[in-house]
């Protein structure tokens, strides 16, 4: 790819991205959960209109802006998202037949996929999050996860070493995921942006996204 590493242009319904404005050999992936039921939305949330396009949509267009590839971890529907985004060059699609387990099982499932520098771990129901947060937490990057805060309540997404991720791999997949990264070395990330805590997971969030445009950044 080179030292500079230049966005390629979507199409409208895959969502538009701009060129990344900085330099760096590392690369970095970013894992996307797609695979639950949305059942406390009552509706499929991930493919709910949003701005022109789709929540999920959303979700990848803001992690592409800094990210080389996403990793989309599917499960429900997952036939409807493989169709759907099959073609995309920097999506790398990852069929979790066990997500009735939890999204942990959806976090490990995709972890295998994963061969870059450096993994940002995020979710399908969070359209809002600035490319802004990604590239802060993509500066302070080190040897620990990042976790972003926003006036002290940690959000998605996390960032995590390739140390870390192989670790995280290895271990035994009962128990959080969170609670595992809490257990090993990390560093929580003050951003300025509500939208990383901000999960469209019910009928209320999805129609106050819809109300304001967007969430506050």
């Amino acid at each position: 790819m080179g030292d500079e590493i230049a966005m390629v242009t979507t199409d409208e319904n895959r969502g538009a991205v701009s060129e990344k404005h900085w330099h760096s050999r590392e690369r970095c992936d970013c894992l996307i959960t797609a695979a639950g039921l949305s059942s406390r939305m009552g509706a499929w949330k991930l493919m709910l209109p949003y701005r022109q396009s789709t929540i999920l949509d959303e979700s990848l267009k803001n992690a592409l802006v800094l990210c080389d590839r996403v990793i989309l971890v599917v499960g429900h529907r997952a036939d409807e998202l493989i169709s759907r985004y099959a073609n995309h060059p920097r999506i790398r699609l990852v069929h979790n037949h066990d997500y009735a387990q939890g999204l942990g099982s959806s976090i490990r499932a995709g972890l295998a996929a994963c061969s870059s520098d450096h993994l940002f771990v995020s979710h399908g129901d969070l359209p809002c999050i600035p490319p802004e947060v990604y590239r802060t937490l993509w500066q302070a990057r080190g040897d620990e996860t990042l976790f972003p805060s926003y006036q002290g309540e940690a959000g998605h997404p996390v960032l995590l070493p390739r140390a870390l991720v192989r670790a995280l791999a290895a271990a035994p997949a009962q128990g959080s995921v969170r609670r595992w990264l809490l257990a090993h070395p990390h560093r929580f990330i003050e951003v300025q942006s509500a939208a990383i805590l901000q999960d469209v997971d019910t009928p209320e969030r999805y129609q106050a996204l819809l109300a304001r445009g967007a969430f506050e950044r």
